[in-house]
C-alpha cells in the first residue's frame, strides 16, 4: 500500500470510511463477540490500544535515524496500531447509533468543530497577519478550554434543572 504524501492529491477517504462503518455495523449484527460488546467491555481494550499506540509512535520516532528496513517496519506498526484505535471509535458509534443515543457522524462533526475552534491562528487568521508566537498561543488556548469547560457545566446544569 502506496502512503500518501503532503503533495499528493488528496486520497476521496469517503468510500473508506463508509465501508469500515459497514464492516463494523455488519461485525455488530453477525458476530456474537462484537454484538456483546458495550461501551463498558470496551473500556479496556481502548485503554490496551491507546498504550500501543504510544509505543508505536514511540518507536517510529526512534526509527527516524535508524535503517530504512526499521523505519518501513515501524511505520507499518504505526499504521495498524492507528488502525486499531479507529477501530475502537467506530465500535463504540455503532454502540451508539444501534442505541440510538449518537451516530459516527455526529462523532466527526463533533471533533471538526473542536479542531476549527480550537485553532482560530490556523482557520480565522488573516494569511497576512504573522503567525502567533508560542506565549500567544498558549494563552489562547487556556482560553479556548476555560470557555469549553463553562459551555460544559451550562450544559451539565440545564440538564440537571430538565430532569428535577
Amino acid at each position: 500500500m502506496a502512503a500518501e504524501h503532503p503533495a499528493d492529491p488528496q486520497p476521496d477517504l469517503g468510500p473508506r470510511l463508509v465501508s469500515l462503518h459497514e464492516v463494523i455495523t455488519r461485525l455488530r449484527r453477525e458476530c456474537p463477540w462484537d454484538r456483546a460488546q458495550t461501551h463498558a467491555t470496551l473500556a479496556s481494550y481502548a485503554l490496551d490500544e491507546a498504550s500501543e499506540l504510544a509505543e508505536a509512535l514511540q518507536a517510529a520516532t526512534e526509527a527516524q535515524s535508524g535503517d530504512t528496513a526499521q523505519l518501513a517496519t515501524a511505520i507499518e506498526d504505526l499504521v495498524e496500531e492507528l488502525g486499531d484505535v479507529l477501530l475502537q471509535v467506530m465500535m463504540n458509534a455503532a454502540i451508539g447509533e444501534q442505541a440510538g443515543t449518537f451516530t459516527l457522524a455526529e462523532v466527526l462533526e463533533t471533533v471538526e468543530a473542536k479542531m476549527l475552534r480550537r485553532h482560530p491562528h490556523v482557520f480565522l487568521r488573516d494569511p497576512d497577519a504573522p503567525e502567533p508566537s508560542d506565549d500567544e498561543l498558549s494563552v489562547q488556548w487556556e482560553t479556548i478550554k476555560a470557555a469549553e469547560r463553562a459551555a460544559r457545566a451550562d450544559r451539565i446544569k440545564a440538564r440537571e434543572t430538565r430532569h428535577s
